[in-house]
């Protein structure tokens, strides 16, 4: 069974499209069909969550938009290490 739909293309890639698909011997509806056949099927699986994804969202917007500014000079990282406070792994 086959569907009509209406898709909004820019009129250069329209063009180009219906090039290549004349090249190929082909229908520019046949083309797209091919190409959506090639899609991967969607992963329905639930995902294993990342490890750190815990410790999303924990900094405030001021937080993250220091960090990413201190983070974008040319420092090396030892240098930040010695800004940051130090954890005492005897308190865990």
């Amino acid at each position: 069974m086959t569907t009509k739909i209406t898709l909004d293309i820019d009129e250069a890639l329209i063009q180009k499209a219906e090039r290549w698909a004349q090249q190929q011997q082909m229908s520019l509806s046949d083309v797209i069909s091919n190409f959506l056949r090639q899609l991967p099927e969607p992963d329905l699986t639930p995902q294993d969550e990342h490890p750190l994804a815990k410790f999303a969202g924990i900094l405030s917007a001021s937080e993250a938009r220091e960090l990413q500014q201190a983070m974008s000079d040319d420092k090396p990282l030892r240098v930040y290490a010695a800004e940051f406070e130090q954890i005492d792994t005897n308190e865990w």
